[in-house]
């Protein structure tokens, strides 16, 4: 497949155009921020889901769902991690820029990813351009999968309310240390989606062992959920194609799915015929 890749100061990316845009390297002055293209792949011999039939690595969007589910207004089906993911993309650099767009035929829109390289400043900025004469709801996710074993420390907003979304249960924790605890000792064979619900600020901070810092940035009044995935070597569930990942995701919903989070009547709106566009600002420290 095409690979697009760019040396823009101190970044290095990598991205596939054929395979949702993908990017399936992105470097900061030569050290890993995502998860790497597994040397081998084998697909699961039990259902988790049409996503994990492919290899999970790297970087791609999710919209306009997470999870499968029936679109509201149109009543039809979702795809598994949405629909963009699946698409060919155009791709191309414009000064320090990558710009990505690839047209969704459900819902009917063209989303455009634009990532703008500054020094240590990463601005992931996004629109959805409405092609219809209808409002359209949306869920929008960044999927940015991180080594865990790579992760040295996380420091989390405090919260409302907090629930795995893997069980659905609410959990009795009160604060983000709380919280943090909570997540760092999941167990190596054990795996979670913890929802922090009603956070107060939208910042998350990543420390990486290599010694950078990740600085994550987001509106709150679009995105008042924070997801994090943590894998610890457990899923999927089957011999030897566990993978060791996590993921820190401002979430413009109350869970990953849109059906339920248009139910419960907050998700994004692109309305008929314009754009709606909004940015994930990315700070790197040593």
């Amino acid at each position: 497949m095409e690979v697009v890749e760019a040396n823009i100061g101190n970044w290095y990316i990598q991205c596939i155009p054929q395979d949702g845009a993908r990017i399936s390297v992105l470097r900061f002055e030569g050290k890993d921020l995502l998860t790497s293209n597994p040397s081998t792949f084998k697909a699961p011999e039990n259902s988790y889901g049409e996503y994990e039939n492919r290899p999970v690595y790297g970087y791609d969007d999710c919209f306009p769902t997470v999870d499968s589910c029936i679109y509201p207004p149109g009543q039809f089906p979702l795809r598994d991690h949405g629909e963009i993911c699946w698409l060919k993309w155009k791709v191309h650099i414009a000064g320090n820029c990558l710009i990505c767009s690839t047209d969704c035929i459900r819902p009917k829109v063209t989303f455009i990813r634009t990532l703008e390289f500054n020094r240590n400043i990463l601005k992931w900025k996004f629109e959805v351009l409405n092609r219809s004469d209808e409002m359209i709801p949306f869920l929008h996710v960044m999927h940015a999968v991180i080594p865990l074993k790579e992760i040295h420390y996380f420091k989390l907003p405090e919260f409302g309310k907090i629930k795995n979304e893997i069980d659905s249960n609410d959990l009795d924790l009160n604060d983000a240390d709380s919280a943090s605890n909570y997540i760092k000792a999941i167990p190596s064979g054990e795996y979670a989606m913890i929802l922090l619900k009603e956070i107060n600020v939208g910042s998350v901070i990543v420390g990486y062992q290599n010694g950078l810092n990740l600085s994550m940035s987001f509106d709150i009044e679009l995105f008042p959920t924070l997801g994090v995935w943590w894998n610890n070597s457990a899923y999927p569930e089957e011999k030897g194609l566990e993978r060791n990942e996590c993921a820190f995701e401002p979430v413009p919903g109350t869970c990953s799915d849109l059906s339920k989070s248009f139910n419960e009547g907050i998700y994004m709106i692109a309305q008929p015929e314009k754009s709606v566009c909004w940015e994930i600002t990315w700070e790197i420290q040593k």
